[in-house]
């Protein structure tokens, strides 16, 4: 069975996500601010990068490198159009870090969020320990309901 990420169209996700009854875009926007405005490194690996949410946050004087990772390659179109003053410093890896974890180079500091919950900490220890990062930030959703994702308009275009 492939990877179901494959499919979600990036619209779909993010019109999802930016719901007011959802807020995860607002939310994970101010969350990758803090995250790339914390530490004092060289180069950062974002995990799952989607439409590249935050990525305005990035001082492109500050970090020599950032890996855009997601396993969606038609994300990363859209990433290059929003965000394309990074075009020198960004590369974008498209991989399954399910079953290409020896594909990641090493990075000083990797971002996950929202992303644990779908491989797994087993697979995320596996990421960690190809990558050898000196830091790593993750937003992990905790769940109080049975449901893990949100109702709204747009949940059975994100489940085809």
């Amino acid at each position: 069975m492939d990877n179901p990420w494959k499919s979600i169209k990036l619209f779909e996700y993010e019109s999802h996500m930016k719901l007011d009854t959802v807020m995860q875009l607002q939310t994970l926007n101010s969350m990758r601010k803090k995250q790339l405005n914390t530490y004092s490194v060289d180069n950062v690996m974002i995990l799952g990068v989607a439409g590249g949410n935050g990525l305005e946050h990035i001082e492109t004087e500050k970090y020599n490198t950032v890996y855009s990772v997601d396993i969606n390659s038609k994300y990363f179109q859209e990433v290059r159009n929003r965000y394309n003053n990074l075009n020198n410093i960004m590369k974008c890896l498209c991989i399954d870090i399910i079953s290409e974890t020896d594909k990641l180079p090493s990075c000083d500091f990797i971002i996950a969020n929202l992303l644990i919950e779908y491989i797994g900490y087993e697979c995320f220890q596996t990421v960690v320990k190809q990558v050898k990062p000196k830091y790593v930030s993750c937003g992990i959703q905790i769940n109080i309901n049975e449901e893990f994702v949100s109702d709204s308009p747009y949940f059975i275009l994100l489940m085809d």
